[in-house]
């Protein structure tokens, strides 16, 4: 039997009233939902307790569902944020800045209630937005801020046809599936080339022009609490912007406004380099590997959304110190996905021969097909489902949640293992998504299996609540075990 059990936290993370700008744009309008009244410390201390509240709750409600050694829990992206989307750069407590702040809370929260049971625990809070900037009111009523909100305004008002839908409130609901920014230039339906284009280089224009900076990060926490004095904890951040980490503000008639936000058009993630691998080094590394205690020579690798899909952990396969590497990047034994809106896809799987691929998502449904509206599983309904999604044969779940906005939205799970007989090795730049693939299942594409994957089965747990802090309720819990004991 499998020592390995995890549950995922299945809730919609991302923000209320979505809309795109135009039709099949990836760019989209929303507000976050949140419970402070202003970005004050004391503020923004509330939202973050209240967040830290009910993520207890949820934890406290999956352990008694645990039965193995090796116990998960993985909240999605986005999880921390507050209205402005960000949280600003106050010391929350008089001491610690939000990320640090969530962390030290975390580890005092989690000892209190993990039992001594000689089980090892790992958990991931989802991530949290942070930026750099202390005042945003300052901020956002900057010449700065008021001049690129003019520039976007004005290349929005090139296309007539969209001013009118904004005027009259004719929007499109977005989706939130993770497009890649860089992608090949399309005409969509109805929409001219001349205006669509513009959007996007103007937005490429001031990303690579950033009034502030906005960091993605997570908290991985590991603790057996008979074999450890105290908890381990390692911060992930996450290195690739995607066209949706933040809003593009709201509609007021036939303008967009920041609606007291932080926009995409006002922020970059700072710069993160895997040229000398990929593997925490020390205390203050943030990157995606590292080794928990007694794990020896393997690494836990952990991808904030679009990072899976841009290859971060695959590129750093096999790299080590002999070849030049900062530190050796092991094998991996757990890959985990923490996203707001993305999958498990099958050029991305970086995980090591009879290893597990863990995605626990807050914003999107599950693709055959990613981004393909027609391939959606279950025809768009909630549920489970097992068979080959984007390559990977895995087990998951789809939840369909309507917001408080009265919109329909979506969050999931997934599990995978690679083949006692998968071997990747390393990554070659020119080849990219043609690199050699982890192997999840053998047979055909028509009778996929999996000795692994097929030995596990999902249970779903409603945790049947409301809140203001996310768009629709608290959500359910996923949990997947190995049920060939029972």
């Amino acid at each position: 039997m499998q020592q390995f059990e995890f549950t995922a936290w299945s809730l919609y993370t991302g923000p209320s009233n979505l809309q795109s700008i135009y039709e099949n744009s990836s760019w989209v309008v929303g507000r976050w939902d949140g419970i402070n009244g202003n970005t004050s410390a004391a503020e923004i201390k509330k939202d973050i307790d209240a967040r830290i509240d009910i993520l207890i709750n949820a934890f406290q409600r999956a352990l008694p569902n645990y039965k193995t050694y090796n116990r998960f829990f993985i909240v999605p992206e986005f999880f921390f944020r507050c209205q402005q989307g960000p949280y600003p750069y106050v010391k929350v407590d008089g001491v610690d800045y939000p990320v640090e702040y969530i962390q030290k809370t975390l580890k005092g929260r989690l000892s209190a209630i993990i039992p001594n049971d000689n089980n090892y625990y790992s958990f991931f809070s989802g991530s949290v937005l942070t930026s750099n900037v202390s005042d945003y009111d300052q901020f956002l009523s900057s010449v700065a801020v008021t001049e690129r909100l003019q520039q976007l305004n004005n290349c929005l008002a090139d296309d007539t046809d969209l001013m009118r839908k904004m005027s009259s409130n004719q929007h499109t609901t977005a989706s939130w599936h993770r497009e890649l920014f860089n992608r090949t230039k399309k005409t969509p339906q109805n929409k001219s080339v001349n205006s669509s284009d513009a959007l996007n280089d103007f937005m490429k224009v001031v990303r690579a022009n950033p009034l502030c900076t906005v960091r993605n990060r997570g908290v991985y926490l590991f603790f057996n609490r008979s074999m450890m004095a105290e908890m381990q904890s390692f911060i992930c951040e996450k290195q690739y912007e995607s066209t949706v980490d933040l809003t593009m503000g709201v509609f007021n008639g036939n303008r967009i406004e920041h609606g007291g936000m932080i926009t995409e058009w006002m922020a970059n993630y700072p710069s993160i380099s895997i040229l000398g691998g990929d593997k925490q080094t020390d205390g203050l590394s943030t990157n995606a590997r590292f080794t928990p205690e007694f794990l020896w020579n393997a690494d836990i690798g952990l991808e904030i959304c679009l990072d899976h899909r841009k290859q971060r952990l695959r590129r750093t396969v096999d790299m080590c110190i002999q070849n030049g590497a900062d530190a050796d990047n092991y094998p991996i034994l757990h890959q985990i996905i923490s996203s707001g809106g993305m999958q498990i896809l099958d050029y991305a799987v970086a995980a090591d021969r009879s290893s597990r691929i863990f995605n626990a998502d807050g914003c999107d449904k599950i693709y055959k097909v990613y981004g393909d509206e027609s391939t959606v599983i279950l025809n768009g309904e909630a549920g489970k489902f097992t068979g080959i999604t984007t390559g990977v044969y895995n087990k998951s779940v789809q939840s369909k949640w309507t917001g408080k906005d009265g919109q329909t939205y979506y969050s999931h799970s997934q599990l995978a293992f690679c083949t006692n007989e998968s071997k990747v090795e390393g990554f070659n730049n020119a080849l990219g998504l043609n690199n050699e693939k982890a192997e999840t299942y053998t047979g055909t594409p028509d009778t996929p299996s999996n000795t692994l994957t097929d030995l596990y089965e999902a249970q779903i747990f409603s945790l049947n609540g409301t809140t203001d802090l996310f768009g629709a309720t608290t959500g359910e819990l996923h949990y997947y075990s190995d049920v060939s004991g029972d």
